[in-house]
């Protein structure tokens, strides 16, 4: 691969957009970046098969939890959902964890076995938005969420999928589809926990860099 690539079609996750759209990402442009481009991923220290482990108990455990009640789940894969954008050229994709369908009720919940994060919970509001428009099951349906911790569950109602959110939503994907580049903002808190290396982002700060405090009387 040559050091990036342009995508035919500009298309993101729903995990990025959640980020971004808390604040937990605050560089919009490895978004950005990501959304228009293919690239050679950094290798980051971060023990993918410990995490895969957890969050599969996790998520066995609730699956027997909801058959055990007589919900119908489908999990991950069974729930991909691709949405191309009428008015912004871009996709949108993403994998609930579980869906638990019902006679007259559908509730989409994601397993978190780490801590708790405001882009968990706009996590779940993307897919109650985004999976009634572009998943068969789901299609003109109103869905609940869940979020799935270790320690017990969080509801999410219908209700929190409000025209505030929505034009949270709408701002955001104006945002990232554009093709005018977004604001960098590199910082090593930022930068250690981005798979963008310096080949694509000079900018990228490698170290940290503490200032020495000049003598005051302030405190």
């Amino acid at each position: 691969m040559a050091l990036y690539e342009l995508k035919q079609f500009p298309a993101l996750w729903v995990t990025w957009l959640a980020k971004l759209m808390t604040d937990e990402i605050q560089c919009p442009w490895s978004v950005w970046f990501r959304t228009h481009y293919k690239y050679e991923k950094l290798n980051r220290d971060f023990d993918s098969a410990k995490w895969s482990a957890s969050h599969r108990q996790l998520m066995d455990d609730r699956i027997a939890q909801l058959q055990a009640a007589e919900w119908v789940v489908s999990i991950e894969g069974e729930n991909w959902f691709e949405i191309e954008g009428r008015q912004h050229p871009v996709k949108i994709a993403g994998k609930p964890d579980i869906l638990a369908i019902g006679p007259d009720q559908i509730w989409v919940e994601d397993c978190k076995t780490g801590r708790k994060k405001n882009s968990d919970l706009y996590q779940v509001l993307l897919y109650m938005l985004l999976l009634p428009v572009s998943h068969p099951r789901c299609r003109g349906q109103q869905l609940q969420g869940r979020l799935v911790y270790p320690d017990g569950t969080i509801e999410i109602a219908a209700e929190q999928v409000d025209e505030t959110f929505k034009g949270q939503f709408r701002e955001a994907i104006a945002y990232l589809s554009s093709t005018i580049p977004a604001r960098k903002v590199p910082s090593f808190q930022e930068c250690r926990y981005c798979d963008i290396s310096a080949q694509y982002c000079p900018e990228r700060v490698e170290e940290s860099v503490v200032a020495r405090s000049e003598e005051h009387d302030l405190f």
